[in-house]
């Protein structure tokens, strides 16, 4: 239907459209990947404790997030996954959403942060809308495509050579086009199937934010969240209830009522849980008035569209394997930002 003389316009054209914005993804992505290591690491004061005695009760924290922010709604806490890891508290204060990180031995405040102005906030903003929502998005989106036309243009065209470039290598001696060439291609063919994930996962939640947009489903704004008074739930009571009706449940983090709701949820995961089913696979559905077990929810046994957008969402950015897949979702994502900056230069070279 198409010449490769076309196919590689089209290539050359998509590279070049979306490339600016596709080293953004890639570099943001790399971060989004080990976003909580990140944020422990630049902010060791703040999110790293040191571990004495028994955990406070949650009930203390609360008290102590009423007493120092009494007009703010509280919509999550996280709860630590190590001993020597600080509490987070998501508050909703006078409309800013601000961290409230805590000692879970002590009960008291370590720091106070506007979440949004954080650096892996500002990191995850960058690489979903440019921090320009909502035309940001559309135009990473419009990356997303290019990045995805540029892979399937790219493979046609090499098709015939695809799985020689292993044997040619990189020509380090020759002039430096055909080094950015050889580059271009062998890290191309090595991140192939990782381009390819990545760009169809982004498409589809770039889709998902469009018909949102204009579809009418709204997410709940941060003034929607409890007008239930937070300090009445029985947390300690819930999370109790929780653990003993869901065998083996690890809960990991606690969503508060949002405006008109009495219900707690409790997200969490079990030791055998599939993660490629979601950061939390368990969900525990509590009363918040009395902390009574409402209802359980194992993603294993959820609807298929729920199963397919989670199991895309931990495709794209790889928390399945732990460490493992973080690590070579880094290297694979620096692997595409030097295929598109090689792409640039054999383009400039060539003019």
């Amino acid at each position: 239907m198409f010449s490769d003389k076309t196919v590689y316009k089209l290539h050359r054209i998509s590279g070049l459209v979306g490339g600016l914005f596709i080293l953004i993804i890639t570099i943001t992505g790399s971060i989004l990947v080990v976003d909580r290591q990140v944020d422990n690491l630049l902010n060791p004061s703040q999110t790293q404790i040191e571990p004495t005695g028994q955990l406070a009760p949650y009930g203390q924290v609360l008290t102590t997030i009423h007493r120092q922010f009494p007009d703010a709604q509280i919509r999550g806490i996280r709860l630590p996954e190590t001993e020597n890891e600080a509490l987070r508290v998501d508050i909703s204060n006078k409309g800013v959403w601000q961290w409230v990180t805590m000692n879970p031995y002590t009960g008291a405040i370590i720091s106070i942060r506007n979440a949004e102005t954080t650096f892996v906030r500002r990191a995850r903003e960058l690489h979903e809308n440019l921090l320009l929502e909502p035309v940001g998005g559309y135009v990473m989106g419009l990356a997303g495509i290019c990045l995805l036309g540029s892979v399937l243009t790219g493979t046609w065209y090499y098709r015939r050579s695809l799985l020689s470039v292993f044997k040619i290598g990189v020509r380090w001696n020759k002039p430096a086009r055909i080094v950015y060439a050889d580059i271009h291609k062998w890290l191309g063919v090595v991140a192939l199937l990782f381009m390819l994930l990545m760009s169809a996962t982004g498409i589809f939640f770039h889709w998902e934010q469009i018909e949102r947009q204009f579809g009418g489903d709204k997410r709940p704004s941060q003034s929607l969240w409890a007008d239930l008074p937070y300090r009445t739930i029985p947390v300690d009571n819930a999370l109790a209830n929780a653990t003993a009706s869901i065998a083996e449940f690890q809960p990991r983090q606690i969503d508060f009522p949002k405006s008109g709701d009495t219900t707690l949820v409790i997200r969490g995961n079990r030791p055998n849980s599939i993660r490629l089913l979601g950061k939390y696979t368990i969900f525990a559905t509590m009363d918040a008035r009395n902390g009574q077990y409402i209802s359980g929810l194992d993603a294993q046994d959820a609807g298929l569209e729920y199963i397919a957008e989670h199991v895309f969402e931990e495709l794209h950015f790889g928390r399945y394997l732990g460490w493992v897949s973080q690590v070579i979702y880094i290297l694979l994502a620096l692997s595409t930002a030097v295929v598109t900056l090689t792409g640039m230069f054999i383009w400039w070279l060539k003019k």
